[in-house]
């Protein structure tokens, strides 16, 4: 029951029982018995398993119990009061589920189709189309530059707003993490302008992974900054971090941080990092995940695994000067962390109940078809130790 696995089994019971009681459907009928609470909170659950379900099945590159749609209908509809001490105006806290709700629906509407050849323009028009429509249109008390005038009186909504900003720049990163297995044969027969995209891709990629270790960062310090196995701590440090040091060891990055496709976006939460971009800054950024990873290691095994593997990693693109060319590309780059997973063997790792890594290395695939490009994945794979309540709390 200790086990991501687990967790998806007990999810698929979950949906099933919400789907024959007619939780997802626009017809639903009501109980006489049932008053308008009992509605809302049936609408409220339904909710929570559309994230939950959305999160896990693309972390574990599985296909949705529930369908992408979410009518208005199934959503919820009520202005709940969080206390009876606060004025009739104060936020409902639901709010945050509920945009949860609307990122997942975005994302698994805007995902690009597996098996085709990575299409950098694809990346920037999902980007664009993310900021234009769900990042404008987010309510100010959660907006990534947000209104706080309530924080003081409700004090979960600065942890609930932080929660929502990880899942935010999280989705960003997978949006653009591809990137790093463009391969260099291929990335010279590019046309012109689709290398200056594939520039803007990395950048964007690591401007994305430095916002989400500084919103994870914000979130551990508004818990005490305590040893913690909270999984939504400790599974983004290693997500952010491992693409920034893919980065740090191709001698292109960061490149021409003036140059890349310009937008003409009135929310754009990348635009302004991408001109302050530095490899200096993105190491710097790194070694702080490694440290809190290194923390929390003594009180977590999946923080433990994640810390041994991210200081293996950060040996190797130090031992190797990317201005002397050992790491010519990103695709050698992306190589050498793959090569990390060697010393993983089932052997070493027995403490952690391994099952055995059975992931192949993207560079022996066309572009990536068949790889699962998401660094979370691997650690799962690895260590086959993650709690179930550790799981529920990636939501």
């Amino acid at each position: 029951m200790g086990r991501m696995n687990a967790f998806w089994e007990q999810l698929s019971y979950a949906t099933r029982v919400a789907q024959q009681i007619g939780l997802h459907s626009e017809t639903m009928t009501w109980s006489s018995s049932a008053d308008e609470l009992d509605k809302e909170m049936r609408r409220r659950t339904f909710c929570n398993l559309y994230i939950w379900d959305s999160c896990l099945s693309k972390r574990l590159e599985r296909i949705p119990f529930l369908s992408d749609g979410l009518s208005a209908h199934v959503m919820p509809q009520m202005h709940l009061q969080p206390d009876i001490d606060v004025r009739a105006d104060a936020p409902d806290l639901f709010t945050e589920r509920v945009l949860r709700a609307q990122l997942a629906q975005f994302w698994r509407s805007h995902s690009p189709s597996k098996g085709l050849e990575y299409d950098p323009m694809g990346a920037e028009d999902r980007y664009e189309s993310f900021c234009s429509t769900f990042l404008a249109s987010m309510p100010s008390l959660f907006a990534l530059q947000p209104d706080k005038q309530w924080d003081e009186r409700l004090p979960s909504l600065p942890m609930q707003r932080q929660l929502l900003h990880i899942a935010i720049f999280e989705s960003l990163c997978w949006n653009f993490t591809p990137t790093l297995l463009q391969q260099a044969n291929q990335d010279r027969q590019l046309l012109g302008y689709k290398r200056i995209l594939i520039l803007h891709n990395k950048q964007a990629l690591a401007v994305a992974g430095l916002n989400l270790l500084q919103s994870v960062s914000a979130l551990h310090t508004m818990m005490g900054g305590s040893h913690t196995r909270f999984a939504s701590i400790i599974v983004p440090i290693f997500e952010a971090a491992v693409p920034l040091l893919c980065l740090c060891a191709d001698e292109s990055f960061p490149g021409d941080t003036a140059g890349g496709r310009s937008h003409t976006l009135k929310t754009d939460p990348l635009g302004v990092g991408i001109t302050h971009l530095s490899r200096a800054g993105c190491m710097e950024a790194a070694r702080d995940a490694l440290s809190r990873l290194q923390t929390l290691a003594e009180v977590s095994d999946l923080a433990e695994v994640g810390a041994r593997t991210l200081s293996r990693l950060m040996e190797r693109v130090n031992s190797s000067s990317p201005v002397a060319g050992n790491f010519g590309s990103l695709h050698r780059a992306a190589d050498a962390v793959m090569q990390l997973s060697e010393p993983w063997s089932c052997n070493q790792l027995q403490e952690y109940d391994v099952e055995g890594f059975q992931g192949q290395s993207p560079l022996n695939n066309d572009l990536y078809t068949n790889v699962n490009w998401n660094w979370e994945e691997m650690l799962r794979d690895l260590t086959g130790s993650i709690e179930v309540e550790d799981i529920g709390s990636y939501q």
